[in-house]
Formats: C-alpha cells, sequence, structure tokens
C-alpha cells in the first residue's frame, strides 16, 4: 500500500481522532492524516523543553551539572518517582533531564522548564519555523484543571490538594479543555521538530546527539510505535504524551539493516479507551515500517 494508505488504513473504525505525520529521512517521502490540525501534546511538550535546555547549555546559561534540591513544594501529580522521593534530596539537572524523558516525570519536568522558561522554548520554536506549536503551562497546572482545581496559585498545589480533587470526582478530559488550556501542537509541526533533533539542526550535532540518547531509552507507551516493531531491527527514539482521551507518541525509527530513519508523530485524543488509543498508534507504526522496509 501507498505510504498515505498506511497512514489512513487504521483510522477506519478509530472512535476519536488520529493525528499522524510520517517523513522519511532520507528520500523526503511524507504523508499525514489531520497533519495540521492542533492536538494537546501531554508530555510530548517535553521534547520542545530538553532541545532549549541543550540550547541553554550551549551558551552557558545552564550547566547539566547544577544541583537542585527537592522540596515537598515542587512535587508534581502524574507519572514519575521523584513524588515518591524524600525533600532534600540533591539532583542534578542532567539527571532532571533523564528522569523527564525516559519516564516522563512531571516533578523533574516542572522543575527543568521554570529553568529553561516556556518563552524562550517558544521563541526557539519560531526560529525553527514551528508557528503553530505552543507551550505555556507546567505539568501541574494542567493535571489540577483536570480535576476541576485551577483557582489556587500555582504554588499552592500540593498533592494532598490535588488528592482530595480526586476523590471528589469533578474535572475533565484534556481534550475537552479546549487548545488554549493545553499545550498544543500539530502532528507536522513536532515531527519536523524531531527530525530536526535527528538531523543535528534543533541544537548542536553534540546536543542532539545527546537528546536522542536519552530518548533512545524511553521506557513509557510500549504499546504505541514499538509494539508491532522487531526490536532487534530497529532503532527508537521516542516520546510519549498521556492524559485522559489522549494518547502520543512521538519519534524516529531507523532500519538497523540499511540506516535508513524516519520520523514518525501520532496524536490521538477523544478515544474511547486506553486500549484504542494506542493500537492506533500501533498499527500506523507497523504499517508505515512495512511500507517503508519493502514489505
Amino acid at each position: 500500500m501507498s505510504l498515505l494508505e498506511a497512514v489512513k488504513k487504521p483510522a477506519e473504525g478509530f472512535k476519536g481522532v488520529l493525528g499522524v505525520s510520517v517523513n522519511h529521512l532520507g528520500t523526503g517521502e511524507s504523508a499525514s492524516l489531520n497533519g495540521d490540525r492542533l492536538f494537546p501534546t501531554a508530555s510530548v511538550f517535553k521534547v520542545p523543553v530538553i532541545v532549549e535546555f541543550y540550547r541553554q547549555v550551549e551558551r552557558g546559561v545552564l550547566s547539566l551539572d547544577e544541583r537542585v534540591t527537592l522540596r515537598e513544594v515542587d512535587k508534581v501529580p502524574g507519572s514519575g518517582i521523584l513524588r515518591e522521593l524524600t525533600e532534600g534530596l540533591e539532583v542534578s539537572l542532567r539527571d532532571l533531564l533523564s528522569l523527564m524523558m525516559i519516564v516522563s516525570d512531571n516533578t523533574a519536568t516542572d522543575l527543568v522548564a521554570g529553568r529553561v522558561g516556556f518563552d524562550n522554548v517558544n521563541r526557539t520554536l519560531r526560529g525553527l519555523g514551528l508557528t503553530r506549536t505552543s507551550i505555556s503551562r507546567y505539568c501541574r497546572e494542567i493535571l489540577f484543571d483536570l480535576v476541576g482545581v485551577n483557582d489556587v496559585p500555582r504554588g499552592e498545589m500540593t498533592l494532598s490538594l490535588y488528592e482530595k480533587a480526586m476523590e471528589a470526582g469533578e474535572g475533565a478530559p484534556s481534550w475537552s479543555l479546549g487548545t488554549e488550556n493545553n499545550d498544543v501542537t500539530t502532528p507536522n509541526e513536532m515531527n519536523r521538530l524531531i527530525a530536526l533533533v535527528s538531523e543535528g539542526k534543533a541544537a548542536s550535532q553534540e546536543s542532539c546527539d545527546q537528546i536522542l540518547g536519552i530518548m533512545a531509552k524511553c521506557q513509557t507507551g510500549p504499546a504505541r510505535i514499538p509494539k508491532y516493531l522487531p526490536a532487534r531491527e530497529v532503532r527508537l527514539e521516542r516520546k510519549t504524551g498521556s492524559l485522559p482521551g489522549i494518547r502520543n507518541d512521538v519519534g524516529i525509527v531507523t532500519l538497523r539493516a540499511t540506516g535508513e530513519r524516519y520520523a514518525l508523530s501520532c496524536f490521538t485524543m477523544g478515544a474511547e479507551d486506553v486500549y484504542s488509543a494506542e493500537e492506533v498508534i500501533a498499527q500506523v507504526s507497523l504499517n508505515v515500517y512495512t511500507h517503508f522496509k519493502g514489505g
């Protein structure tokens, strides 16, 4: 089947919205589905954050070796392990980046994002030609919105308050918050960003190589892009995003036998259940892999 058919076929019968962008980094062959539609990024926004972080390291603004002392007020709900650790723990920014990307740690993410600044992230995105991607909200803010708490200062958004709100059962799925209340991107723009990282053009070659090295260790979303791919035949550098009603996965797939690479970005929102959202991404990934492998 054609690349476009490979992308579109899994969407048939999917009860939700699927967005896909794929681009072969050698031949330039590409296809998309809802490629220019805005989707909530969920934790995929951590990709532009790490890009900006390394750009600031290059300029001497930040240091990977800087150490941060974990405070109780820093702890963020959701994915990750730092929220379970003891206040007073010292962690390097290097390790926070690894936690942010490998296990999608929300506490690590907000600590890193606070260092780089969202204005700087968006300025860099514009400089790279990505005009519709907007990153402006911390993990903490989005998660508290989801449980119906949006009228307290960010510094008072504690884990205990979140747990009480969760028990109350209020809030809404993140895809219903609207694009003005979410970090957003389009499949085409995020795919362009990860392609620029893979090509050493989003930052210096050394920085991009380090980013890809971290992304290669991604432990989240095994039932998405990787699910049906033969692990010994491909190398993956990925970042996932997950919120109620949302399952995303973006990354670079390298065919080990030939060295061919392609960028693949998949976004879903409004799915009936987690399984169907992850499965549609997995099917797209398999189809695209089969197409480029010549199957």
